[in-house]
């Protein structure tokens, strides 16, 4: 099974547009993939109102809500979860793992840099396989992100084994 890839950066570095380019590729090989997201931002899935949101404000520590379309999930916790405990809980022996965000986990990491970034703005993660930019990169290891099939073309290589890409 193949170790979990992390795509981190900055708010807006482009973490969702290149896992989305990510998730054309695995499509492309049939492969099931789970994608797990750090929000930094409280969000919530239950939306006002609604029968899972009163559950929710009523007490229940865990809401399930089925769908004809999925199953969503909201389990109240009481610290932030690690994302290796969520790896282990969720992901099953056949998928490909996609992480977004959880900087502080030791998987491997591909980092999004934004105008003005650099390399050393990120010497507290470990793991760092590569950086990029959607935008015109700006120091000499940063790879050119800026197309879908520039962002298709270094996963494809990094699912071939390659864990450097050539200049």
């Amino acid at each position: 099974m193949v170790a979990p890839l992390q795509v981190v950066g900055f708010k807006k570095s482009g973490k969702t547009t290149t896992i989305q380019s990510f998730l054309a590729v695995l499509k492309q090989y049939d492969q099931s993939v789970i994608v797990l997201k750090h929000d930094a931002h409280n969000a919530s899935v239950d939306q006002p109102q609604t029968d899972t949101a009163k559950f929710s404000q009523a007490g229940a520590a865990t809401t399930i809500l089925a769908t004809a379309q999925g199953i969503m999930l909201h389990q109240k916790i009481t610290e932030q979860p690690k994302a290796a405990d969520l790896v282990a809980q969720y992901r099953q022996a056949d998928q490909f793992c996609l992480l977004e965000g959880f900087k502080e986990a030791n998987y491997p990491k591909l980092v999004l840099v934004r105008p003005g970034e650099k390399a050393r703005d990120f010497t507290q993660l470990s793991h760092v396989l590569a950086f990029a930019s959607l935008t015109q990169p700006e120091f000499s290891d940063c790879i050119d992100f800026s197309t879908t099939t520039k962002r298709e073309a270094w996963f494809n290589h990094f699912l071939q084994g390659g864990q450097t890409w050539p200049n």
